[in-house]
């Protein structure tokens, strides 16, 4: 700024001069002055202008990061609404194919437990008691949060399995006499409540 309004100042005395050399110095020296004031009112122009224009650009790059940015959070919010749906659909067809597979388990069941009718029919009525606790838990496990749903999944399957040990008890079981029958089903029983009281446990978990 200091130089421009210098050399503004010796052009103007270099004007004034070659104009003529009557001048005045106070005629000379307002000449300088009022070159010095048009100077000032370009430059502040000229300031105004870029500051206007600054401004403008500003903002339209503030919209344009609004705009953009209000399009990333949809899209972020349409495929995190995808993936839920996803996973839910995934998680039901998970629990309907568990289902009918544990009816086919059942069914399968029913034709390896002994041969004796009685005891077929107490022992089907306890694992059948036993599964659809197992159901029940695992239907309301749907609704559970990730951690906590494989949680109780691991354990329903822990409890699975020791069904299926006492499912093929019962297929394997030679019964001969009423005595060994009650004992065999006395131990069941119990076996059968403790992975029943598991279960509920789980349940509450949820």
């Amino acid at each position: 700024m200091d130089k421009t309004r210098t050399l503004l100042i010796v052009v103007a005395l270099l004007g004034g001069a070659a104009a003529g050399c009557n001048r005045t110095p106070a005629e000379e020296q307002k000449s300088a002055i009022e070159a010095q004031n048009e100077a000032n009112r370009d430059i502040q122009e000229a300031n105004r202008a870029a500051n206007e224009k600054t401004a403008e650009i500003r903002k339209d790059v503030n919209e344009d990061t609004a705009a953009a940015r209000k399009d990333y959070d949809k899209t972020v919010a349409e495929g995190n609404e995808k993936i839920q749906e996803a996973q839910q659909e995934a998680r039901e067809k998970s629990a309907e194919a568990q289902a009918n597979a544990n009816e086919k388990i059942r069914e399968a069941n029913r034709n390896v437990v002994a041969a004796d009718d009685s005891l077929r029919t107490w022992g089907q009525e306890r694992i059948d008691t036993l599964n659809n606790k197992i159901d029940e838990a695992r239907v309301k496990a749907e609704a559970a949060k990730p951690q906590l749903r494989a949680e109780v999944e691991a354990g329903l399957k822990d409890v699975q399995a020791k069904r299926d040990a006492i499912v093929t008890e019962f297929a394997a079981i030679d019964t001969k006499s009423e005595a060994e029958v009650n004992r065999f089903k006395g131990r069941i029983d119990t076996e059968i409540e403790r992975l029943e009281e598991r279960v509920d446990r789980l349940e509450n978990r949820l």
